[in-house]
């Protein structure tokens, strides 16, 4: 170890891979390109819902059609090497819908309920970044998923929870239903969850809320609130699974036992996240943060976003992540 806490004392673990790198020991990761996923297709009077699932085989990303659309519409494609998200697009005009491109599936659904499942989106990630790492890891546990013809929502989502070891309140609130048969690739829990409660405009809040005996968490079903908008993707689409830097990222835990410089320390985790830092030296000053201040900190088992929030916290700053840009500043500055 290094000597004095001038020189900076750290250690950055994600999962058990060590990598030393100057004055911090930190690793770095390698995460998959985006798939190119390119579409061929000359299909003329095919079902939605059979559209649906030929393209959820053919791009390997689950396509769901919304439950307020008649899936039996016929649906006519003449496409050749066509990115997924345009073919997708092509799809939801004949059905007079539109697609909300999510982290990783893709819903076909009337406008209003595209636009709530994106809001959905958004909630459930910040809500997700502030869960112990423990719950994080839990939320984004990937599973395939199929269920047979006649389904009922309302069991899948309490089985789908039961083997997660987790209880959802309020399951009594989503309507009875019978749902068509599906085969879907490997989706977070979380994502799973919603991917069924959007048909009813709901979602699962992921903050704790109790444990029952044997400290199994509680979570509750929830209204997708009217104010939580989300922008539609306007750039080129690939699931978050397969994308370089997924936000958040909690397919990684660290341990950093650190006694640093603020300025380098975030300048080192900024490099290690493949990120720009961008620190607003003045704002900081005005606060009577020194950028040089000596920051002591012992985190184990932490997620990207946990990590920052135990870096930043205690000096009362704040950090957003704009695209390959890592802001920090006051929180009111960041705040979105």
């Amino acid at each position: 170890m290094l000597g004095p806490p001038e020189s900076m004392n750290a250690m950055l673990r994600p999962r058990t891979l060590l990598i030393a790198a100057t004055a911090i020991v930190a690793a770095v990761w390698m995460a998959p390109a985006p798939a190119a996923r390119t579409i061929d297709a000359d299909w003329t009077g095919v079902p939605l819902r059979e559209v649906a699932a030929r393209l959820t085989t053919l791009g390997g990303v689950a396509i769901v059609v919304d439950r307020r659309l008649d899936p039996s519409m016929a649906i006519t494609l003449a496409v050749s090497a066509e990115r997924l998200d345009e073919v997708l697009a092509a799809v939801a005009t004949q059905a007079d819908a539109e697609v909300a491109l999510l982290d990783g599936h893709a819903r076909i659904a009337p406008a209003d309920a595209a636009a709530r499942a994106r809001a959905g989106e958004a909630a459930r990630e910040q809500e997700i970044r502030r869960l112990e790492p423990r719950l994080q890891r839990l939320a984004q546990g990937r599973r395939a998923w199929s269920w047979p013809e006649g389904a009922q929502p309302r069991a899948l989502l309490a089985a789908a929870a039961a083997e997660a070891g987790i209880a959802l309140e309020g399951l009594g609130t989503v309507p009875h239903d019978h749902f068509p048969s599906a085969d879907m690739p490997p989706l977070p829990l979380a994502e799973r969850l919603d991917l069924v409660l959007a048909h009813f405009d709901h979602r699962v809040e992921w903050k704790k809320r109790a444990a029952f005996a044997g400290q199994q968490p509680v979570f509750r079903i929830v209204p997708i609130a009217a104010t939580a908008s989300a922008a539609p993707r306007t750039a080129p689409w690939s699931p978050r699974a397969t994308q370089a830097q997924p936000p958040p990222d909690v397919a990684h835990t660290y341990s950093l036992r650190v006694a640093a410089p603020l300025d380098d320390l975030l300048a080192t985790l900024a490099k290690r996240f493949a990120l720009t830092l961008e620190l607003d030296r003045a704002a900081l000053e005005q606060r009577g943060i020194a950028p040089r201040e000596i920051v002591r900190l012992d985190v184990k088992d932490a997620s990207r976003e946990a990590l920052l929030d135990a870096v930043l916290d205690p000096l009362g700053l704040g950090w957003r992540i704009e695209g390959k840009m890592l802001r920090v500043g006051t929180s009111a500055a960041i705040s979105p």
